[in-house]
This record gives structure tokens, sequence and C-alpha cells, in this order.
């Protein structure tokens, strides 16, 4: 157990049995966070063993966005209008959303990431809205309940099998699947994440 003293997806180094990566802790609230694992990662470790963790708390990640050209104050572009763009390739919802937002092709978001099908995480997504300098809040849990939503957000909903995203922009949700709409059904809202200038 140890205190981190921030709040919300926390940036680290870990350290386990020797192999070093960086992710985002993710809170589960009371306190308590979920180190991520991806698959590579996941697969050199046996689930039966217990290991020693260690981490080191970072400014920021720095597998995508260390050659960032843009900053908070140089974002990539002020969101004052928005493109929909439909997704190339089913599993790429999460590249789509953030191309929507950068007013870039899903091609360069997936190069900027490093990520196709299915690879665009929570902390990824989060990862890249920093590279583009683009300023958000920690996710917010809707438990299924209508909110309203901030004026721009990027809506993370439960689908039959896996999570999918969407952004909501000025009363319209853009979805990468399937359509623009001005409603959507509230009780598949997982969270969102609001971004502002």
């Amino acid at each position: 157990m140890g205190t981190c003293g921030k709040k919300g997806n926390i940036p680290i180094e870990a350290v386990i049995e020797n192999i070093t990566f960086e992710c985002k802790l993710i809170p589960k609230g009371n306190g308590e966070y979920v180190l991520p694992l991806n698959k590579d990662i996941f697969n050199k470790f046996s689930v039966s063993d217990e290991f020693n963790v260690k981490f080191t708390i970072l400014k920021q990640l720095t597998r995508i966005n260390n050659n960032s050209p843009y900053s908070k104050e140089n974002p990539i572009r002020h969101i004052d209008s928005f493109n929909y763009l439909k997704q190339p390739s089913i599993g790429s919802c999460g590249q789509t959303c953030l191309a929507m937002l950068a007013g870039i092709s899903v091609q360069e978001v997936i190069k900027i990431m490093g990520s196709n099908k299915w690879q665009a995480s929570i902390s990824k997504v989060l990862e890249t809205l920093d590279y583009f300098g683009l300023s958000y809040n920690i996710p917010v849990y809707t438990h299924g309940k209508k909110v309203n939503l901030p004026k721009c957000c990027i809506v993370n909903v439960s689908g039959s099998d896996k999570n999918h995203l969407m952004v909501y922009y000025d009363g319209l949700f853009y979805d990468p699947v399937s359509r623009v709409t001005d409603d959507y059904d509230y009780e598949n809202v997982i969270n969102f994440i609001e971004i502002y200038d």
C-alpha cells in the first residue's frame, strides 16, 4: 500500500520482475487503483505467481507524446466545429474519435498511437489527447443515469462484446460505427471524458 497524493488516472513507470513499462493507474474508487497490463507484458508472467511491483509517478507518459509538437498552450486545434468520420475498420472506434477531435485522418492517429484494431485503451486515448495538447478532465462515471453531458466529450459505452467509444459534441452523438444522432440509450454509458479549451 502507498499514497500517491494525486487523483484520476496517474501516469507511472512500473517495474515488475525487472520488466519496466509505462502506463496509467486507473482509479476504482475508495483510493484503490488498477495497474493495467497490455497483452505483451501480461504474457511474460505466470498468473499463478505473486510479484513485487514498484512504480514511480511521472508527470506524463512518454510512449506516445514524447515528441509532440503540441502542448496545452498550443493544441492541435481549438474545437469550435466538428466533422463526422466513420471508422475505417471494426475495432478502430477510439482512433476514429481522436481523429474527429484532432481534425486529422484516422490513419494519422493510428500512426501516432502505434495502435491498430482493439488497441485504443482509455489510457492510450488519454495519452494521445496529451500528444495533441487537448485538455480533458478525469472520466466521470454515470452508472447508467441520464446526465447533462459537457459540450464536448468522449463517451465510453458498453457493447455486446467490447466497450465502444464515441464523441458527444454540442448536443449530438458522433458514433464512428453508425451515424450522428441526438439521442442515445444512457443505460449503456459507462463514463465520459470532458474535452475543453
